[in-house]
């Protein structure tokens, strides 16, 4: 799998330096450059117009897009205060547009860079319409802040204190702008572009990435993901959604269904337009190339992180700390004396005490503290535990959004998407009222910019050797092969489960066809259950078709060769692991990451029941067996077989976590009088569904 295509485009020769450096052409290599130049002796000689790595052929140069295009927080600011464009669209010296310019080099004569932080798809459909024509090369990202992921990143990470139903709100919302909006307003753009556009000039648009390393649940336990403490205390709480691997998935499977959409768009409208245009990922060089994911195992939660000098993205310090600050007492302007909680050492006052974040703190220290902040918005819940604010939008219930918008764009342009934060139309985007530095967060950092950068450099090389009629350089690919067990993972499911099932899936995959490369298909088996799993294939930018008997050979390989002969394992539970091949990557991903540990190596349950006269009743719970049927295929059939009449009140429940003896689940039924001692206290139907009870005691048998 090409990830910063080292033959093609080669960064630096060891992986760290690769996330760290700044962009350096083909077949070159360097010391690390902090200054984000290239000395000019390591320059290509470019004065070949048949040479796609040549780029004489840019002259005109443009990028437009959202916060990611602009840069927010990599570098240093652009522009002044006083300047209605790059200051306050927060663009960056070191963004990545900046940084392809930087390595296309002095033959751009013209450099239109109007990407401005928090721009929504029909707002960067206005940055398109108004470029000046004749543009070689441009660069594009746009699609993110259509699914509100500032939003997002509010209520579900950062300020996370109205609860599930606020966070699962906004991510509904987003799914179904993603659904409804997102592929119709970027097609918009890439048409507005057509008449913007030189012949033969390439787009590049640049996808986003998966923010989150999924292998523990380290970040939800050991890190603090809310670090604006004196928010929470003012809200009278201390517990903030805790960002475990279920969310972290949540929010990587709306990145990755985004990825997937803004990639078919660009492969629909490429016959429609006369420029060539290619998509550039960059999403799995975070994952496979370097440790650049959030809530990686390697970090520490600081920011920055000596332990993980590879992240790519900005993030808050989550590292559980301690904060003290002074509490002082101070005359106000009417001459009353008002304590305050000095938080940045500039209240000149008499120091009355210490307020330590480690505890919540009195009702005099919080007044104190709302003494010294700006108020906070009210919180105003709805009967599901919704904040209202969520719904304040103008457009967030409105059948059809574009009409309820001021009508600046034409019938064409796209349709505005009604995120909950969203300014009215015609007041100037957040993003001009957000300081930088926490503006950035969530945002791709120096080292982020310079793998997209690098990534779409790469792309644009390909796209050119198209325009050329010649092939582009395919890099020779390293297959890597990782069992999660050994990576420290604790997930495990029956083995025949997923041995059964991974042919299901391989028999089902389909291709996209048409082309499209970069694809990824995945499906979940057994959800709910402790041996919940999922099959996972991804491919690179080079690889289009699909291979079944790859598919059965890399899952079969994965499940079996990761977890088999181990005499720690005896009833052979599988961990499963991925398996990058070439341009394909196989995974194995198994859900429930706590189940009993040390993994199970004999099943145990427990029974009791009682005598109705009529009917006898029971319940019976389990570990290590039943664990993905809810009983149906496994524990009924024996049940019947041993009766030899009917089960009635029959209820099974998976547990999300063992409860205090190591059950994972229960069951409760009734049968006829007079059949314990011959199905459930000798054992018979535990042992005959691969598991095993205390007998099944109670009081008044027969």
């Amino acid at each position: 799998m090409r990830l910063v295509s080292a033959c093609g485009f080669g960064l630096l020769l060891s992986v760290a330096d690769q996330a760290r450096a700044h962009v350096i052409p083909r077949n070159v290599s360097s010391a690390y450059n902090p200054s984000g130049t290239i000395p000019q002796n390591l320059r290509i000689q470019r004065d070949s117009i048949d040479d796609p790595t040549a780029f004489t052929w840019v002259q005109r140069f443009a990028a437009i897009g959202d916060s990611y295009t602009a840069g927010v927080g990599s570098g240093s600011r652009l522009g002044s205060i006083f300047d209605i464009g790059s200051w306050w669209c927060s663009r960056y010296d070191q963004s990545y547009p900046v940084l392809m310019k930087e390595f296309v080099g002095s033959e751009i004569e013209d450099f239109q860079f109007p990407a401005c932080f928090g721009d929504q798809t029909w707002q960067i459909y206005n940055q398109a319409t108004a470029l000046k024509n004749n543009i070689d090369l441009l660069t594009i990202t746009a699609g993110g802040n259509d699914l509100c992921l500032s939003d997002i990143i509010k209520s579900c990470v950062i300020l996370a204190f109205d609860g599930d139903a606020t966070c699962n709100a906004i991510l509904d919302k987003a799914q179904e702008n993603l659904d409804s909006i997102v592929k119709d307003n970027v097609k918009q753009i890439l048409k507005a572009l057509d008449s913007k556009m030189a012949k033969d000039g390439v787009v590049v648009y640049n996808g986003y990435a998966r923010f989150f390393n999924e292998d523990n649940e380290d970040c939800a336990t050991k890190q603090d993901w809310a670090p604006f403490y004196w928010y929470r205390y003012l809200q009278g709480s201390a517990s903030p959604l805790p960002l475990t691997v279920d969310r972290r998935k949540s929010f990587n499977k709306l990145t990755t269904a985004l990825n997937d959409a803004l990639r078919d768009v660009v492969h629909d409208v490429a016959d429609e337009v006369s420029y060539k245009i290619g998509y550039a990922s960059w999403d799995l060089w975070g994952i496979d190339g370097v440790k650049g994911q959030m809530c990686d195992p390697s970090s520490t939660g600081a920011y920055p992180d000596p332990k993980q000098p590879d992240l790519l993205f900005f993030k808050p310090d989550t590292s559980k700390s301690i904060w003290r600050f002074p509490l002082k007492r101070k005359r106000s302007a009417n001459g009353t004396e008002v304590v305050y909680v000095d938080l940045d050492n500039t209240v000149d006052g008499e120091v009355v005490g210490e307020w330590d974040t480690s505890v919540p703190p009195t009702d005099e220290q919080r007044e104190a503290l709302r003494s010294s902040l700006p108020p906070l918005p009210k919180r105003d819940l709805d009967s599901n535990g919704v904040d209202r604010a969520v719904y304040r939008s103008i457009l967030w219930n409105s059948v059809n959004p574009p009409a309820a918008a001021l009508k600046a764009l034409d019938k064409r342009a796209p349709a505005t998407p009604g995120c909950p934060g969203d300014p009215y139309p015609y007041l100037p985007n957040v993003g001009w009222f957000l300081p930088d530095y926490f503006g950035r967060i969530f945002h791709p950092n120096e080292a982020g910019h310079n793998a997209i950068a690098s990534f779409a450099i790469q792309r644009a090389i390909d796209l050119r050797a198209e325009v050329l009629g010649i092939n582009p350089e395919v890099c020779t690919v390293t297959d890597e092969f990782k069992c999660w067990q050994k990576e420290g993972r604790k997930g495990y499911a029956t083995a025949d489960r997923l041995n059964e099932n991974y042919k299901t899936y391989c028999d089902g995959v389909k291709a996209p066809g048409g082309g499209v490369t970069g694809w990824q298909d995945s499906r979940k088996f057994h959800e709910g259950t402790p041996d919940e799993h999922e099959f996972v294939i991804e491919t690179s930018e080079l690889a289009s078709e699909y291979n079944h008997d790859e598919c059965i050979e890399s899952m079969e390989r994965i499940i079996n060769g990761c977890d088999g002969n181990d005499p720690n394992n005896p009833m052979n539970w599988k961990f499963g692991g991925t398996w990058k091949r070439g341009e394909y990557r196989y995974t194995v991903n198994v859900k429930r990451d706590n189940r009993p540990w040390p993994p199970i190596t004999k099943a145990y349950g427990k029974c009791d029941g009682g005598y109705h006269v009529v009917y006898s009743d029971y319940t019976m719970y389990g570990a290590g067996w039943s664990s993905w049927d809810s009983g149906q295929d496994t524990i009924i059939p024996k049940m019947k077989g041993c009766l030899g009449l009917g089960i009635t009140s029959w209820k099974f429940e998976y547990f999300d976590k063992p409860d205090s003896d190591g059950m994972e689940w229960k069951a409760t039924f009734h049968t006829p009088i007079f059949v314990n001692n011959r199905c459930f206290k000798n054992n018979k139907v535990a042992i005959g569904a691969g598991g095993f009870t205390d007998g099944c005691g109670g009081s008044g048998w027969a």
